[in-house]
């Protein structure tokens, strides 16, 4: 038994809605954050409201084609302003008409000082402008901090972009994307996405146990931990059976997985990135949003095959994960959860992740 670990977090950080509390207050409110996609506001004018953190946030595309994100609250009395996907360019609250510009600025507040026609001073719609939030566009995702961030965005990313430096995401496209409905905690989906040793049994598609042997422990940073499969696709079953174009030539040899903490987990191959992000609803439920990229030269029709066979493949695998996650998730629930044991020759990054989470919530367990 000397060369077995206890799992650093017992079953109850799994199950227990008081510590899923406190990982909201002390991990997703306080760094930075995947809040959403660039191409779900694709269109000027356009906004879509999501949740981080429990709060109600807005996501809008200016007329002059900037991101913004907002808190989704009406500067009235609270309401949450939004509540679909919109092109309209304005944003109406519902109880009282206040109206916004997806720029954020306040644009209508009808009956002012109580008769037609009035409105507020320029001076005064300034100070009811819609609350920004700290954000960022990276790889066709939007990134916000809630609080007052530790770091910049920059040094977040610094080291993905520096390993990364060949690659140009800014040619990414949307080859497709779903989402999944999970019964599981949000830590057992970037858990499992960081386990390789399960490869082979849960995915036999992607190839044998040797392939899931040759993948090297990576840790980038204390926030950016995952592996490399230092074989690439020439290690595996093709995807698809027309080549799609490649990002870089360096990428040829290597496939990078990446769980960039807390809830972005990254997949980059030679001609495909993915994307799996995920909002953690409750203790037991997290939602997953997962979206496919190529480059932007496998647009055209003539790979049109080879994108959906692609997603085909990605999706699969993922799906394939949902009752695992889920009966995890059951597992938790028993006494026993607390007597799981990680082993070094496979478990070294769950290590990592449940050590980052653990210190996280120092001095904020209830």
């Amino acid at each position: 038994m000397s060369d077995i670990g206890r799992s650093i977090l017992p079953g109850a950080d799994y199950t227990d809605p008081a510590v899923f509390a406190a990982e909201q207050s002390a991990i997703f409110e306080r760094r930075w954050v995947w809040a959403g996609y660039t191409h779900w506001i694709a269109e000027p004018g356009s906004s879509r409201p999501v949740t981080v953190a429990g709060r109600p946030l807005l996501l809008t595309r200016d007329l002059d084609g900037r991101v913004h994100v907002f808190h989704n609250i009406c500067r009235h009395r609270g309401m949450v302003l939004s509540e679909e996907p919109s092109t309209r360019k304005r944003l109406r609250c519902p109880y009282h008409f206040w109206t916004y510009d997806v720029d954020g600025g306040l644009c209508g507040a009808p009956y002012w000082n109580r008769t037609k026609g009035s409105a507020p001073d320029d001076v005064t719609r300034d100070a009811l402008a819609l609350l920004p939030v700290t954000h960022a566009e990276w790889a066709g995702m939007v990134l916000i901090c809630l609080g007052e961030p530790e770091r910049t965005i920059d040094e977040v990313l610094a080291p993905l972009r520096e390993r990364w430096a060949p690659t140009d995401l800014d040619r990414l496209h949307l080859a497709a994307e779903d989402t999944y409905e999970i019964a599981a905690n949000w830590k057992l989906v970037a858990e499992n996405f960081l386990d390789f040793y399960h490869l082979p049994f849960v995915h036999p598609q992607v190839g044998p146990a040797a392939a899931a042997l040759d993948i090297e422990d990576v840790v980038l940073a204390d926030d950016i931990l995952g592996g490399c499969y230092p074989r690439g696709a020439a290690g595996k079953a093709a995807k698809t059976d027309t080549p799609l174009p490649v990002f870089g030539e360096a990428l040829r040899d290597r496939q990078d997985i990446f769980c960039l903490f807390p809830n972005t987990l990254l997949f980059l191959e030679a001609d495909w990135f993915q994307v799996i992000a995920f909002d953690p609803v409750s203790v037991d439920r997290t939602v997953e949003h997962m979206a496919i990229f190529v480059d932007r030269s496998a647009a055209a029709p003539e790979f049109e095959g080879a994108r959906k066979a692609l997603s085909t493949v990605l999706f699969e695998v993922n799906d394939q994960d949902v009752p695992v996650l889920e009966r995890m998730q059951r597992g938790r629930r028993s006494p026993a959860a607390d007597r799981n044991h990680l082993l070094p020759q496979w478990d070294q990054i769950t290590v990592r992740f449940q050590t980052l989470v653990a210190a996280s919530l120092e001095g904020r367990r209830v």
